[in-house]
């Protein structure tokens, strides 16, 4: 497993079993809501590649200095 699906697997909340479960969060009229995206969900991990998710929301909440180094960010 890489460093990338190590941390995903640690701290994403979309990561089942090293697939993704898909929840697209964003706010509407000030309230937060969400829906699963078909395109995501059921697939694998795809934080390797680039994931939206795992950058804006995932990373951000990591407060463990040495792995936001490792992954430079």
């Amino acid at each position: 497993m890489t460093k990338l699906l190590n941390i995903a697997r640690q701290y994403c909340g979309n990561w089942d079993a090293g697939k993704c479960v898909g929840c697209v969060f964003y706010r509407k009229d000030g309230q937060l809501t969400y829906y699963v995206n078909s395109k995501l969900s059921g697939k694998n991990c795809s934080v390797e590649e680039g994931c939206e998710y795992f950058e804006n929301i995932v990373v951000p909440g990591i407060d463990d200095k040495r792995i936001i180094k490792s992954i430079g960010a």
